[in-house]
């Protein structure tokens, strides 16, 4: 969806929207993470993308998604999928959350958030002054220039 300030002395976020549905969960991002997420498009990606790809691809496999998890003790973590065909190779290869968001946007990769991610963090949207605020919320995102982070 985009990448927000929380407030001027704790970072910055970026702010994850269920496709097609109202769910959202925020992933704590640095100020060059946050850069090239808002970037309109990916005419430089950052030089780790092109070289995890050619790794991957000269191992015989490819990357198929990035999900989004929670570990034991409940803090945010991410892992790139791999359609791995030779035995041995790791199916799932653990990163960054916010190198996870990056992969899958100049690759554009699907992005999954597991169960367990969306108990711990995502948001009960039943309650219907919530379910306002959040559309209130989604518009003013919508009409937000990069200026305003």
């Amino acid at each position: 969806m985009g990448v927000r300030s929380t407030a001027p002395d704790s970072g910055l976020v970026a702010v994850l929207m269920e496709d097609g549905g109202p769910g959202m969960i925020t992933v704590p991002v640095g100020a060059r993470d946050g850069l090239l997420l808002n970037a309109p498009s990916h005419n430089r990606p950052p030089s780790w993308v092109p070289f995890l790809t050619a790794c991957v691809e000269a191992f015989g496999s490819a990357i198929l998604r990035v999900e989004l998890d929670v570990d034991a003790d409940g803090g945010l973590c991410a892992a790139a999928v791999l359609d791995s065909a030779a035995p041995g190779l790791p199916k799932v290869v653990p990163c960054v959350p916010s190198d996870a968001l990056i992969l899958a946007d100049v690759l554009s990769l699907p992005m999954l958030a597991t169960d367990a991610l969306l108990r711990l963090r995502g948001i009960d949207l039943g309650e219907e002054a919530l379910r306002q605020r959040m559309l209130r919320w989604r518009r003013e995102l919508d009409g937000a220039v990069s200026e305003d982070a």
